[in-house]
């Protein structure tokens, strides 16, 4: 029977993450369940498949962040950022980057009327 993880190594096996190049090494980012549960607004708690979707959908706007956050903190090859929904926030709005906390819902049609029961009347 395996070991369990520490509560700490399961997070981090469960939790997005990336690295983003800086200088002549690379920089990790690890996404917060709480920020892709935010800008995708998943009810809480969601399940790792539904934040993978979220991590994906909403990719453009976690590199924008990130790039943000290691320009603000000075960090260096070879650090460790970890991105809240905070960081997400912070990213100004881009024509086509899908907006943070906002699911695009589909817009619904009215049913057309025949044009024999508009005449009837």
């Amino acid at each position: 029977m395996p070991t369990p993880l520490p509560v700490g190594a399961q997070a981090k096996t469960e939790a997005a993450s990336f690295q983003i190049a800086s200088g002549t090494g690379r920089v990790e980012f690890i996404v917060s369940d709480e920020a892709l549960e935010a800008a995708a607004c998943l009810a809480r708690p969601s399940t790792a498949a539904a934040r993978q979707h979220a991590f994906q959908r909403f990719r453009v706007l976690i590199d924008a962040a990130a790039k943000l956050k290691l320009a603000r903190s000075g960090k260096t090859a070879g650090a460790t950022l970890f991105l809240s929904s905070e960081d997400l926030r912070h990213v100004p709005h881009e024509k086509g980057m899908p907006v943070f906390g906002h699911v695009p819902r589909p817009v619904l049609v009215p049913p057309s009327v025949p044009s024999d029961a508009v005449h009837a009347s």
